[in-house]
C-alpha cells in the first residue's frame, strides 16, 4: 500500500515537471527557436512600462535593436530578427515603480518562416515562448499555441503585436 501511495506521488510529480512541455493539442513549434534573450535588461531598450495596479505588478515591454528601430506603425512589419519581450515584476511595496522579484518574460521573435507551425493560429512570422526567470518555460513552445492565438486579436495591421511602444491612439 505504502509504495502504491509512492508510486502514484512520483508519477503525480513527474506529470507536474512535465507540464510545460505538454501540448495544449493545437499545432504549435515542437523546438524553441525563440531563445531567452539573455541580458536582455542591459542590451535592449525599453519600450514602455506601467503598472498593473490590481496585480501590484510591474510591466515592462524590451525590444532588441531591430525591434526598437520601429518607431512609428507606419514602419511595419518589424524586421527579421526582431525580439519583443514583456517582464512582469512584482511591485515593491515602497510605492515607487520600483522592480520586485521577476515574475516572467513573454518573448517573441520574428523571422523568415517563423510561425507556420501555429496552423490557422499564424500570426505573420512570429514564434513565442514564456520563460521564468532562471530561464526554464512558464510556456513551452509546444504549448504555445495559446500566445499564437492572443496575438491574433493584436491583428495583421499591427504585425500582431499588442500596444509595444505605440499607444492607443496608434490602434
Amino acid at each position: 500500500m505504502v509504495q502504491r501511495i509512492g508510486a502514484l506521488l512520483l508519477v503525480l510529480s513527474l506529470m507536474r515537471l512535465a507540464q510545460p512541455f505538454l501540448s495544449d493539442g493545437n499545432p504549435a513549434p515542437t523546438t524553441d527557436r525563440v531563445g531567452f534573450p539573455a541580458g536582455y535588461e542591459r542590451s535592449y531598450k525599453v519600450l514602455r512600462s506601467f503598472v498593473k495596479e490590481k496585480q501590484q505588478q510591474l510591466v515592462t515591454v524590451y525590444g532588441n535593436g531591430l525591434a526598437a528601430s520601429v518607431t512609428e506603425t507606419r514602419q511595419l512589419p518589424y524586421p527579421f530578427g526582431s525580439v519583443l519581450g514583456m517582464e512582469t515584476a512584482e511591485l515593491m511595496k515602497s510605492g515607487k515603480r520600483n522592480k520586485g522579484k521577476i515574475l516572467g518574460l513573454h518573448v517573441m521573435r520574428r523571422e523568415p518562416g517563423f510561425g507556420t507551425a501555429y496552423g490557422k493560429n499564424r500570426t505573420g512570422e512570429w514564434e513565442y515562448v514564456e520563460y521564468r526567470a532562471d530561464k526554464s518555460y512558464i510556456t513551452a513552445p509546444q504549448s504555445s499555441s495559446v500566445c499564437a492565438e492572443c496575438h491574433l486579436k493584436a491583428g495583421p495591421d499591427r504585425d500582431f503585436v499588442y500596444r509595444g511602444r505605440f499607444g492607443e491612439e496608434s490602434r
